[in-house]
């Protein structure tokens, strides 16, 4: 079969016998997939020092029979992002932001907008942007782009809008937000937000990529922000995001079951 070249983000990395290594990505051209860099472990040219979570590759490769494993050919570093595994808080964004990406797409399903993402928030990272900022407008942005996106601007019930001064709370079943005159009338756990993280995942929402890190929102409003996309994710996907646990350690207080 005729090798093919793609732009790739590294999202996983493991071992697999004494010297390759398995490695999933993912690529505007094919979307996730999973390929095998054989002799990785003991090359001097090929993969040295390139085959690393978060590095943004240019790979030569060749496809895989029925859909199985990618054979990877050789790799070009196009930027390593050092600082995200030299910086705990970095690491964990980074790490948390791989697996909602791999929790939400298909094998060789490509979307270029997740790939535009994906190098927004390993640049972003690099570049010193607060982590949890950055890590609760990633999953923001995911959730739009993937066709989840929960509605933010007003009450689900009634429909009053979060510029009211009414206290707003999450309805995960449905991703929407129930106003406290509407509370009462449905029986489900919530969570609650400030206008204040309200309005900043709304221009989050709508803002332009290249300028979205310009938003700021405090420690505390963050955390909040990135507490409701996990709550929300989880009912969506009914499973855990494993390393949910590892992004708790970057909060200052959070609920005991956040």
């Amino acid at each position: 079969m005729n090798s093919c070249r793609t732009r790739a983000l590294i999202l996983h990395v493991t071992d697999h016998s004494e010297s390759d290594k398995i490695i999933t990505f993912y690529s505007p051209d094919i979307g996730r997939a999973t390929g095998i860099a054989k002799g990785a472990k003991r090359s001097k040219q090929r993969f040295v020092n390139k085959l690393e979570e978060f590095s943004l590759l240019n790979i030569l490769y060749r496809p895989g029979k029925r859909n199985g494993l990618l054979f990877l050919n050789e790799a070009e570093l196009e930027n390593a992002f050092l600082s995200l595994r030299r910086y705990y808080e970095r690491y964990v964004v980074a790490m948390y932001s791989a697996e909602i990406v791999m929790r939400f797409t298909w094998e060789q399903d490509p979307d270029p907008v997740i790939f535009s993402l994906l190098l927004w928030v390993m640049e972003a990272l690099e570049n010193g942007k607060d982590p949890l900022q950055v890590g609760t407008l990633f999953h923001l942005r995911i959730l739009g782009a993937t066709g989840y996106q929960p509605e933010l601007d007003r009450c689900g019930s009634c429909g009053i809008t979060v510029q009211s001064k009414n206290k707003f709370t999450l309805h995960p079943g449905s991703g929407f937000l129930v106003c406290d005159r509407c509370e009462d009338k449905i029986n489900s756990s919530m969570f609650s937000l400030s206008v204040q993280s309200l309005k900043f995942l709304n221009y989050g929402l709508r803002s332009d990529l290249n300028k979205i890190d310009r938003l700021r929102l405090s420690r505390k409003n963050a955390e909040e922000a990135l507490i409701f996309l996990y709550r929300y994710t989880r009912h969506l996907i009914q499973h855990d995001i494993n390393s949910w646990h590892q992004v708790k350690t970057l909060f200052s207080v959070y609920p005991d079951n956040a």
